[in-house]
């Protein structure tokens, strides 16, 4: 159920339940050699590698870990399945992990943790027992709240990315189902959608307010941009049929992934005027998510089987 609820998501494009586990190493810090999977090829004239990482939940708590999200201390955030194939939210704090449910949502959708911002401010998305999907922030001592809908008659209202002034990210389906981009700001909703746009979702934020996303145009080709000062400007992975931008950092790196026509995801990164592919060695396919201000950023593989972190090889 996990997997196949995020996979759909790719192709559209209170009270906590807590229980913290130790992990097996600190997957943020440089692999050394005897722990580091293979470093990706860089294309494309790209001059930045990587030491890649596995980043799983232990196995007393699940499986099929995706993560999402992390901020400049370390932490990262994303979902996984329980023993009972529910799929639940987590946080990863100085080698602990720590499990998420939100109260009162779908047993098969307890929460998924998507971004989290230095104060500690996670965002992600929940499910209610009428599947209609909500946004939610959970507060750096555990609190949980779910934000109002975008409309009233919002068929869905999923919140992706958070930067350090608390706003927030996301898109939202009308009445009619189709998606649309949203701003949460000071407490108020600004929708956006780019000029032609048949769906559209923004996926990260950065503290300068510049916002990576996607949209799909009237031939469902999936277009990844960053909106910049009200400007947009394409992230496209040269030679791509379909591209993604999934995450930007103060340093306007971005993250992202894309296909070609064979249908699978290879991730990418966008960094002075160089794109890099990047692949988890071995993998048969790669999703590249939240980017921090250290260049580390985190994603998944596998067909959403496995999480991973990557670190940028020092040279």
């Amino acid at each position: 159920m996990l997997k196949h609820r995020i996979l759909a998501t790719l192709a559209t494009l209170s009270i906590f339940a807590i229980a913290g586990c130790e992990s097996g190493s600190d997957p943020v810090a440089p692999a050394t050699s005897d722990d580091a999977a293979t470093e990706s090829n860089a294309v494309l004239g790209g001059r930045v590698s990587y030491d890649f990482q596995a980043f799983d939940v232990p196995a007393e708590m699940g499986n099929y870990t995706s993560a999402f999200g992390n901020n400049n201390l370390g932490t990262i955030v994303g979902n996984y399945a329980a023993p009972d194939g529910n799929a639940h939210g987590f946080i990863y704090r100085n080698g602990r992990f720590i499990d998420v449910a939100v109260p009162d949502a779908a047993s098969f959708d307890r929460g998924s943790l998507t971004d989290i911002n230095e104060l500690g401010i996670a965002v992600g998305s929940f499910t209610d027992v009428d599947d209609v999907a909500h946004t939610f922030v959970r507060g750096p001592f555990g609190n949980i709240a779910a934000l109002p809908d975008r409309a009233p008659d919002a068929l869905s209202s999923e919140g992706y990315g958070i930067n350090n002034r608390g706003t927030i990210v996301g898109n939202f389906r009308d009445a009619a189902g189709i998606r649309h981009g949203f701003i949460w700001r000071a407490g108020q909703y600004t929708t956006f959608d780019p000029p032609g746009a048949r769906s559209t979702r923004l996926n990260a934020i950065n503290d300068r307010g510049e916002i990576a996303g996607q949209y799909t145009d009237a031939e469902s080709h999936v277009h990844g941009f960053i909106l910049r000062d009200g400007n947009i400007q394409p992230v496209e992975f040269p030679g791509a049929v379909s591209s993604r931008a999934s995450s930007i950092n103060n340093r306007g790196h971005i993250t992202g992934f894309y296909n070609n026509d064979d249908g699978v995801w290879h991730g990418f990164v966008y960094r002075d005027g160089e794109y890099t592919a990047v692949d988890f060695p071995g993998s048969i396919d790669t999703v590249a998510f939240g980017i921090n201000d250290w260049g580390t950023f985190v994603g998944t593989y596998d067909e959403f089987s496995r999480g991973f972190v990557a670190v940028p090889r020092r040279h």
